[in-house]
């Protein structure tokens, strides 16, 4: 049996859990957008898995992932991360978010 996660579904349950800090409002549009996208891109359904997600990526400012990574401030940090590992952008916003790396 298969369930599909509209996004206000997807944002509702984040916003009503133990995880509901982990993540903005915008973050979580941005992240949503990010599944259907790799979804589409694959052919594979993605399982929504609340507590594997909080786990595996992390919404930071520009700031915070360049103190938490120890990027050097002559380096642009989007740039950066891209090498190392997924970076979703959220649109009109200083901050990201990151596969955990």
């Amino acid at each position: 049996m298969m369930y599909t996660v509209t996004e206000d579904n997807f944002r509702n349950t984040f916003l009503t859990s133990d995880y509901s800090e982990n993540f903005s409002y915008s973050g979580l549009t941005a992240l949503y957008n990010y599944f259907e996208e790799l979804e589409n891109d694959t052919g594979q359904t993605i399982e929504f898995d609340l507590i594997a997600i909080a786990g595996e990526y992390s919404e930071l400012t520009i700031d915070e992932l360049r103190d938490n990574y120890f990027i050097d401030k002559n380096i642009d940090v989007i740039e950066y991360l891209q090498e190392h590992t997924q970076v979703i952008e959220i649109e009109d916003s200083d901050r990201v978010i990151i596969q955990d790396y």
